[in-house]
């Protein structure tokens, strides 16, 4: 299974626009992310988490036929541990609405990483996602190095025991992950790095 967050309130875009359909190339972003996942074949159904901050994303996602779980849109973690809660027991690769350039490829390279415990999560180098022009928000440090957060994370929800999910780490430094979109100059850098790509 595969779910979509998309229940955030994006302050920092400044648009009167809900973020998931912001679009990148005429497409918006969380279709580009729907497409992404259909066309990799690799889930047996795809869901969204929706919140009050979202209603036309809603609307947008259910006239495709994309069930919508509704969250209370009080912060991503917090939305998050409400949708897995309601997906036991299940493996499910939970992705943001905002990275439009994720492609099949990365996702069949994400599906195939061997899962042994509750969380496996994908990041990139600091450096790495400073070097294409983004803005790291979600950092962490692993061995003394710096890290973004993807926001990709393979979950097995039968695994997960209590509030605290202990993540491994797989390093991805990929442009599909790394370009996720907070502001209106990554909206823009996410068009052109699509361009450039196609």
């Amino acid at each position: 299974m595969a779910a979509i967050m998309c229940g955030g309130r994006a302050t920092r875009m400044k648009s009167g626009t809900e973020k998931p359909l912001l679009k990148v190339d005429g497409v918006a972003m969380v279709e580009r992310v729907v497409s992404a996942l259909a066309d990799s074949r690799k889930f047996d159904r795809i869901v969204a988490a929706v919140s009050p901050r979202t209603p036309k994303t809603r609307e947008f996602l259910e006239a495709r036929g994309i069930k919508v779980v509704e969250t209370v849109g009080e912060g991503y973690s917090q939305d998050l541990s409400s949708l897995l809660a309601r997906l036991r027991p299940a493996k499910v690769l939970v992705v943001p609405a905002d990275v439009p350039l994720l492609s099949v490829q990365v996702i069949s390279d994400i599906s195939g990483i061997a899962s042994t415990g509750p969380a496996i999560s994908v990041a990139m180098e600091k450096k790495f996602v400073q070097s294409i022009g983004i803005k790291p928000s979600v950092l962490l440090t692993l061995d003394g190095r710096d890290y973004c957060h993807s926001g990709i994370t393979i979950f097995d929800t039968a695994k997960i025991t209590s509030g605290i999910v202990k993540e491994r780490y797989v390093i991805m430094n990929r442009i599909e992950v790394a370009a996720n979109v907070n502001t209106k100059e990554e909206l823009e850098l996410a068009e052109k790095l699509l361009v450039q790509r196609a």
